[in-house]
């Protein structure tokens, strides 16, 4: 396709309005039925938010224990969560792109003749959309977070500020994905997302001042003049943006919008991984050890060994680890989060480095033949899969479970609970690797939320539910502000039962 006019050819924009008069008239779904959809979708949200909210203000339980660190005001945690939204729409956008064609538009669009900029124009309307919508409710929570009683006016005006940057944001990524420097803006997304909770431990230990943060309409007119500006490189880029970069963003956001459909978070995560790959490497590891490993101890030791390679060579998965750590420390020095909030924080900072350690049994389970290569049983392949994963958490509970003990003046006994748990996130971590995929085929759930298809209870059953079980020990030694021998004891049996059913394989279902 040429990025001028051709000659008797029809332009993209009429291109994309035959296609979608010929999808409207075979469409089996009316209007109506969009509308209910949508009503259900924002039904179920508003119900849940509520119950959450409730459930917070009646059952928040007061924490036992020191009250150390500084008390954040609501603007600066208003403030973190903006970061961590900008981060998550950053990386986001740089994997599925602002400009992206699904594998049916790029097959029949991109090898037609005529210009380029009306055929790629429309695709700008989602994602735009999406980020101003996303920027104008942060800068107006932001607003009310900093200045609970501030009036119409100016909710107004920073509201407008936020839609404005927001849509300034999408478009000015265009170029960016032009030029081909995409994996540069997910990597800025997922600093930025990573960024949130070491500077959430950061603000804790040091207190920081007042929050100054600029008000009036001079905000707005500054997001304006951005808009205008990335409009107009955006329009200009667009017409130079290569087919294997439409492609390539377009089965990212496919994967991605199919494994939201299906609430897998498995899937998600492997959607929101692609990255592109260099064509060469530069240089082979030295795996000297590995024979020796295999003589002494079995076949298994190679797969460890791999587990370990994926993890350490990986800058990616080490931040994320230390961000973990970062969020587990940050809710028992937060003296406004009640006991509930420090268990919550801990147990979320555990899974957050945990799932790091799992990426060769997220990718085995992808594909089957990486694990039936090696002479050994289902069974104890998933015990090679734990080793990793157990002694990274065990070195990740010293720091996190020392500062938890310090502040309960009882390091020892924290101490030797968060080792004794250490196997527990591991577990849940491979066990949720390796679950089944959701299976949409049986009978419906009547909620009163809607219907929800029976094989979605797989998602929290399987991996999740481990995780739920072993966090007991640690959320009654919370609550409590102790650590009793009775305790470590109910801690090293759910262990054991965690560990059980990492390694635990399900048979295959008989076909009738």
């Amino acid at each position: 396709m040429t990025t001028s006019g051709a000659a008797g050819y029809p332009s993209g924009g009429a291109m994309r309005r035959w296609t979608r008069l010929v999808v409207r008239t075979r469409a089996e779904k009316s209007v109506g039925e969009l509308l209910g959809d949508v009503y259900t979708i924002v039904l179920t949200v508003a119900v849940t938010v509520a119950m959450v909210g409730a459930l917070a203000r009646n059952h928040g339980l007061t924490r036992t224990g020191p009250q150390t660190g500084t008390d954040l005001d609501t603007g600066w945690l208003t403030l973190l969560a903006a970061l961590a939204v900008l981060g998550f729409g950053v990386g986001l956008l740089g994997r599925t792109g602002p400009v992206s064609l699904g594998a049916a538009q790029a097959g029949w669009w991109l090898p037609l003749p005529g210009e380029r900029g009306s055929l790629l124009r429309p695709s700008l309307v989602g994602p735009t959309t999406a980020a101003a919508a996303v920027g104008a409710i942060t800068g107006l929570l932001l607003a009310l977070a900093i200045d609970p009683a501030l009036t119409l006016v100016t909710a107004l005006a920073a509201a407008l500020a936020g839609l404005l940057l927001g849509a300034a944001l999408a478009l000015g990524l265009v170029p960016v994905e032009a030029a081909g420097r995409q994996r540069a803006v997910s990597v800025a997304g997922d600093g930025l997302l990573a960024l949130t909770p070491v500077a959430a431990l950061a603000l804790v230990l040091a207190p920081p001042g007042q929050l100054l943060v600029p008000t009036g309409w001079w905000p707005a007119g500054v997001g304006a003049v951005l808009l205008a500006l990335a409009w107009w490189r955006a329009l200009r880029s667009l017409p130079h943006l290569h087919d294997t970069e439409l492609r390539e963003r377009g089965a990212a956001a496919v994967e991605l919008r199919g494994a939201t459909l299906a609430t897998d978070t498995r899937d998600i995560g492997r959607a929101l991984d692609i990255a592109p790959r260099r064509a060469r490497r530069r240089r082979s590891a030295r795996l000297r050890l590995v024979p020796r490993l295999v003589r002494l101890a079995g076949p298994g030791a190679a797969l460890a060994t791999a587990d370990a390679l994926l993890l350490f060579r990986s800058p990616r998965r080490l931040v994320q680890l230390v961000c973990g750590a970062a969020l587990a420390l940050v809710a028992p020095l937060l003296p406004q989060l009640p006991a509930v909030g420090i268990v919550l924080g801990v147990v979320s900072g555990a899974w957050i480095a945990a799932l790091a350690t799992g990426l060769g049994a997220r990718d085995a389970q992808a594909v089957p033949a990486i694990d039936a290569l090696l002479p050994v049983g289902q069974r104890a392949v998933r015990g090679w899969r734990l080793v990793v994963p157990v002694l990274v958490m065990l070195l990740w509970s010293l720091p996190v479970f020392a500062v938890l003990g310090r502040l309960y003046d009882d390091v020892g006994g924290w101490l030797a609970l968060g080792l004794l748990a250490a196997p527990v996130w591991a577990g849940g971590v491979v066990r949720s690797a390796y679950r089944p995929p959701p299976d949409f085929s049986g009978p419906l759930i009547v909620t009163p939320m809607g219907a929800y298809p029976k094989g979605l209870a797989t998602l929290a059953s399987t991996g999740p539910d481990v995780i739920l079980v072993g966090a007991v020990p640690l959320a009654v030694a919370v609550l409590t502000g102790s650590v009793t021998p009775v305790l470590l004891g109910l801690q090293l049996a759910l262990t054991a039962l965690a560990v059980a059913l990492s390694v635990r394989t399900v048979r295959p279902k008989a076909e009738s």
